[in-house]
């Protein structure tokens, strides 16, 4: 009797453990995009100019498109703070943005 106790607390305490061990995983409730932007640092090490040139979204409107460029642009000027990115001459990023999916989907909504 006091075994069968033993296994079935056991039991419960591995499945309360292994449950709380979980996590949320992002790609349940958000899209990924990936976004390619050209960084020209000048000789004075100030932004000459900063280009998207890709963004990878098969199914986006004009508007979220949009969106996605002015998120790209807004990345690439934070990042022009890197070290790695503090040299003259032409710098090429890759940058991935999360969006969830229904403020993505809102994005079409506002407008109209």
């Amino acid at each position: 009797m006091k075994t069968n106790f033993f296994v079935i607390a056991g039991m419960l305490f591995f499945s309360a453990f292994a449950k709380a061990q979980t996590h949320y995983d992002y790609r349940q409730d958000s899209l990924q995009f990936k976004m390619y932007t050209r960084l020209y640092i000048g000789e004075k090490l100030e932004v000459d100019s900063l280009t998207v040139k890709k963004i990878f979204c098969d199914f986006c409107s004009e508007k979220q498109m949009d969106v996605l460029q002015q998120e790209a642009m807004r990345q690439s000027m934070l990042e022009r703070y890197n070290p790695k990115y503090r040299k003259p001459g032409e710098h090429r990023l890759a940058l991935v943005v999360r969006f969830s999916k229904k403020d993505f989907k809102n994005l079409n909504e506002q407008n109209e």
